[in-house]
């Protein structure tokens, strides 16, 4: 994925106050914390953050769920790099701004996240990122550093990514598209994550299940609400939009979800959300309420007999998807960046794991019927309870895991979100 901006002269974007007056914005000095360079990082030899945030039952919680962000993790690599960049590049190429898209008036919040991002992957990863800065001149803001680096260390001009070989001058990119060129696509061919600055920019490649087209300008309740997001009017509508009023700069948090799906298609799911084209438009027949088709437009497309999925039928089919989100404000602009990391495994490989089918049948069964629906867990539910309670029970009976006395989880466990 990668989303949403906020106005330069803006503390709060329009998406978070539908209709309320907008305090000027005014650059607060934030220097970021000194983070260590991770000099001896392997990213093809470091597997992906074995996130599993499902909790043992009874009762779901429905709350925002956010946590302390550690400077130093705010940007992840791993193994799965190379795969995702693939996807990203792809798309980016294929999507044009169905993927990556900067509202007009934007764009320096889309530029401040870029040299925010490029300047923390240089510092942390240094084996892997290279960075070229404009010479400072105290006269000149467009040629002050960022907060990481420092104002006096001149704002980055070029970055190098050793592990796809991509040399990004800007300059030179502004020459061949204009001075409006799009920071979102050059930020999209850094990291893994999908990137959302809230909420009028964003590079969004890898969510499955949704479009840029469908958030992007929109308000955070109209983004909630039309997705018929669980809880949202009346636990978690009040919280959220003033969480976002009164984040800091120097308060980053994150927060995690998981759900599954019958594919194995990362980006975009066919076999779910309808076939590829309608009218040579790619990807514009999805519903996302429905989290289908529209059946006027199925009509029209380029497999009009395209038929919903059936319900899974074996464990092996079923696959779970978790994220990890991050949000941060940006000093000079105000505007939040919004990160989200997706983790994509078969779920009879997650059983595999101590602990693990007990638990996730557990999480699955303590749904409320709004979760359940959101989740589309007809699909698969039925196919993965039985071989989660039948690897559970041999769990228990070999001995890897022993619950505990009252059956609320098992002894010893990884504590939230592993």
């Amino acid at each position: 994925m990668r989303i949403c901006v906020l106005k330069i002269d803006e503390t709060v974007p329009p998406c978070f106050l539908h209709k309320k007056k907008k305090a000027a914005w005014n650059p607060v000095k934030f220097d970021y914390p000194k983070i260590d360079p991770w000099t001896d990082f392997d990213v093809d030899h470091t597997k992906p953050v074995p996130l599993r945030p499902f909790r043992w039952g009874p009762t779901y919680p429905i709350n925002m769920g956010i946590r302390p962000m550690p400077w130093d993790t705010w940007l992840e690599l791993d193994s799965d790099y190379r795969k995702t960049l693939d996807i990203v590049a792809r798309r980016t190429r294929t999507q044009g701004e169905e993927a990556n898209r900067v509202m007009p008036g934007y764009r320096p919040q889309a530029f401040e996240c870029l040299v925010e991002m490029a300047s923390y992957l240089a510092v942390r990863y240094p084996q892997y990122f290279v960075v070229n800065r404009f010479k400072y001149d105290a006269k000149d803001e467009y040629t002050w550093g960022d907060s990481l680096s420092g104002k006096e260390a001149g704002c980055i001009a070029v970055i190098e990514n050793k592990l796809t070989g991509d040399v990004f001058d800007f300059a030179e990119i502004e020459k061949l598209e204009g001075k409006d060129w799009n920071p979102m696509k050059v930020a999209a061919l850094l990291t893994e994550d999908d990137l959302a600055v809230m909420c009028e920019a964003g590079s969004i490649c890898t969510a499955g299940f949704w479009r840029l087209k469908d958030k992007i300008g929109r308000s955070l309740d109209y983004i909630h609400s039309s997705g018929e997001v669980p809880g949202w009017p009346t636990k978690l509508k009040f919280s959220i939009e003033r969480f976002f009023q009164k984040l800091k700069c120097d308060k980053p948090v994150q927060r995690y979800n998981y759900t599954f799906q019958i594919d194995d298609q990362v980006a975009w799911s066919n076999h779910t959300n309808g076939p590829v084209s309608v009218l040579g438009e790619k990807e514009q027949i999805f519903d996302e309420v429905t989290k289908g088709p529209d059946p006027e437009l199925l009509a029209q497309s380029n497999d009009p007999n395209w038929k919903a999925p059936q319900p899974a039928t074996a464990f092996e089919e079923v696959w779970y998807r978790s994220e990890r989100q991050t949000l941060r404000r940006m000093p000079k602009t105000g505007c939040i960046l919004f990160t989200i990391r997706t983790y994509f495994h078969p779920v009879a490989e997650l059983a595999k794991e101590p602990g693990v089918p007990g638990r996730m049948a557990s999480a699955i069964r303590s749904w409320p019927d709004e979760v359940r629906n959101y989740k589309t867990g007809y699909l698969y539910i039925p196919a993965i309870l039985p071989g989660l309670d039948e690897r559970h029970a041999a769990q228990v009976a070999e001995g890897l895991v022993e619950m505990e006395e009252d059956g609320s989880g098992t002894k010893g466990a990884k504590g939230y979100p592993y």
